[in-house]
């Protein structure tokens, strides 16, 4: 590849779609006040584990764990409406007018509870302290009424979850409790240029895992190549980067460090994980 295509490979924008940062700050701000009222409690975000019995990984948008509880919490940013069919499946309808299907959150929720109880189970002989399935509706343009008797779940606005987080016990939860939900992984996080963010597992990686961002050469790459510089000391002159299963597509690709600012790495995850 010529000099000029390789530059401006290092010059494509990746501009991020509006209701995904819409999303992505929501989730962000609930986590910061929820780690704000937390005091002793365990808050994880994004914690990912293996599912058994339809293979694959689930994740949760959040836990809290508690010397007495844990709580599994599902977020949602919808706006417009929603209503609840006899399937237990949430229908929404949207500002425009238009209306979107979604699966029954709660026991999907909850399923993915009780598969973290299991893995708990099997890793140290203990059961979980009591369990309950939250849902957070964080947008305050969403309307909707209380969910009915009987639906396995408790649902909050978002200040209403934070008042109900603050006025909870939050004492630390048991040693072996905190250290199962902390053997699980997260999602690998790129940020590319022009700042859209895609999340999922890097299967191949030229070098030792480690957080970095990534500088690339201006207009001065066109006279001596372009490069791109990674924090953590590599130099790359081409267009390899890591392999990257991305979540919400089939297969893998390839994306370059050219196109890339930033990279964070899961957490490195234990044997149950």
């Amino acid at each position: 590849m010529g000099r000029i295509s390789q530059w401006l490979a290092r010059k494509k924008y990746f501009e991020p779609e509006g209701h995904v940062v819409s999303g992505r700050l929501a989730e962000y701000r609930l986590l910061k006040l929820t780690r704000a009222v937390s005091k002793n409690a365990l808050v994880l975000e994004g914690i990912r584990f293996p599912d058994p019995e339809q293979g694959g990984r689930r994740e949760l948008d959040m836990v809290i764990a508690t010397k007495d509880e844990i709580l599994f919490v599902e977020q949602k940013h919808w706006s417009g409406s929603f209503s609840i069919t006899g399937e237990g499946k949430f229908l929404q309808k949207r500002k425009n007018g238009s209306l979107l299907e979604h699966k029954d959150i709660i026991a999907w929720t909850t399923r993915k509870g009780d598969i973290v109880a299991k893995i708990h189970q099997e890793r140290c002989g203990q059961e979980l302290p009591k369990a309950k399935t939250i849902l957070v509706f964080s947008n305050s343009n969403l309307d909707w009424k209380p969910l009915p008797d009987g639906s396995g779940a408790l649902a909050y606005g978002e200040l209403e979850f934070i008042d109900m987080l603050d006025k909870m016990d939050k004492s630390a939860p048991d040693t072996e409790l905190k250290r199962t939900l902390e053997g699980f992984g997260t999602w690998d996080t790129i940020h590319l240029n022009g700042g859209k963010t895609v999340h999922g597992d890097i299967l191949k990686y030229p070098f030792e895992k480690k957080d970095c961002s990534i500088a690339h050469s201006g207009i001065i790459g066109l006279f001596f190549g372009p490069k791109s510089t990674l924090s953590s000391g590599q130099v790359i002159v081409d267009l390899t980067g890591p392999y990257v299963s991305v979540v919400g597509e089939k297969g893998s690709r390839t994306i370059p460090f050219a196109h890339i600012s930033k990279i964070e790495f899961s957490n490195q995850k234990e044997e149950w994980g």
